[in-house]
Order: structure tokens, then sequence, then C-alpha cells
């Protein structure tokens, strides 16, 4: 099943592709934290609370695309299953990848004792800071 989670979220970030005008968050890390955190904070309550609209609130066109509300009831099933809900999260940094911004989190599910790392990748589009893909492994 891990792989099935894992091969899930690899195609939604595969399938996406960055709008015209994307670029990187930059290179100061508090910014970079700054507005990753509230995404993330946001993203995982919609994700405890099975909210899809709270979940890809901050989702680019192409990733709510990728994944609309069944394929996000389907994931969320299978990672319930296998983490639990979403407990809590220590930002560990981040990468400029291309115009994506990756920003890492070690991440505590209450279905588990492991430790999950969460990839967030995010650019910036205008003004605007969107979710371009995301992972838990």
């Amino acid at each position: 099943m891990r792989k099935k989670v894992t091969g899930i979220l690899l195609i939604i970030i595969l399938a996406c592709s960055l709008p015209a005008g994307a670029a990187l968050l930059g290179t100061d890390e508090r910014q970079i934290k700054a507005a990753g955190e509230p995404i993330l904070d946001n993203l995982m309550a919609g994700f405890n609370n099975d909210n899809y609209a709270q979940y890809s609130r901050d989702f680019e066109a192409a990733l709510r695309e990728a994944m609309p509300e069944a394929k996000f009831k389907q994931v969320r099933s299978d990672l319930i299953e296998k983490f639990g809900k979403f407990k809590s999260k220590k930002y560990l940094g981040f990468l400029n990848q291309q115009n994506h911004t990756v920003v890492l989190y070690k991440a505590a599910f209450d279905g588990t004792q492991n430790d999950i790392l969460i990839r967030l990748v995010l650019s910036r589009n205008q003004d605007k800071v969107l979710v371009a893909g995301l992972w838990f492994q």
C-alpha cells in the first residue's frame, strides 16, 4: 500500500505543470517558512476534517485537476489507514529547484510512531503562493 500512496502522490506532482510566470519563493528562510506554514496548516486541517475545499484551497489549477475530490477521498483514506490523522509538524528547511520551492517538514501522525516527511512544493505566481505538489513519505 505504501508504494500505492507514494505512487499516487508522485503522479499528482508529475502531472502538474507550472503556470506561466511562476517563480521561486526566494532564498530567505524566514520568508519561506512564513509562506509555507499557514498553507500546510490549512491543508492538513482539511485533511484531518475530510474537507476537500479546505485541503485544496491553495492548489494550482493543474494540481486541483489532477486531484479532484474523489481522488482526494481515496488518497486520504489510504493515508489515514497507513498513518492516521495529522498531529504536528516541524520545519526542516527548503530546496529551490527550477521554478519550485520545496519546503520540508518532519510530521507526526497519530497512527504511527514513525516520522513522516512532508514535501510541500510551492511556487509564486504574481503575488500568490500556490501548491504545485505534495508528498508524504
